[in-house]
């Protein structure tokens, strides 16, 4: 039985273990790609606070974020489910897109405009085209 158990972020995404109470000590992560300290994603967060009274270890759990005031909104609108989920197939459209023309799923410019037309990309689209 573990009482306590304290982990960078790193760690944190990857441990399996049930919690009464899940506490995020700052949410920013450093970026190397970016060159710069950036926050958490809205998915990282929930996936370290999913670990909070999970049945059926618990019946009730609770997550409580350290973060900068600036933040606090953001964090607030975060646990409200207040943040639309934004589609990231944008970024590897080109691979999954050829994929589907070396299948023969996509044969022709019309097919392709119908396969995006049942993506989550293609609705998210529609709703916020920038």
């Amino acid at each position: 039985h573990v009482a306590v158990l304290c982990t960078t972020a790193t760690l944190a995404w990857g441990v399996n273990l049930p919690a009464h109470a899940v506490i995020i000590k700052g949410t920013q992560i450093y970026n190397p790609s970016k060159g710069e300290w950036t926050e958490l994603s809205p998915l990282d967060v929930l996936q370290m606070l999913g670990r909070a009274g999970r049945p059926p270890y618990d019946t009730q759990g609770e997550g409580i974020i350290l973060t900068r005031h600036s933040e606090l909104q953001y964090y607030l609108s975060l646990t409200n489910l207040q943040l639309p989920v934004e589609s990231q197939l944008i970024k590897t459209l080109p691979d999954h897109l050829n994929a589907e023309i070396v299948l023969g799923t996509v044969q022709s410019m019309d097919e392709a405009v119908d396969w995006i037309s049942y993506t989550f990309l293609y609705v998210r689209m529609l709703k916020n085209p920038s």
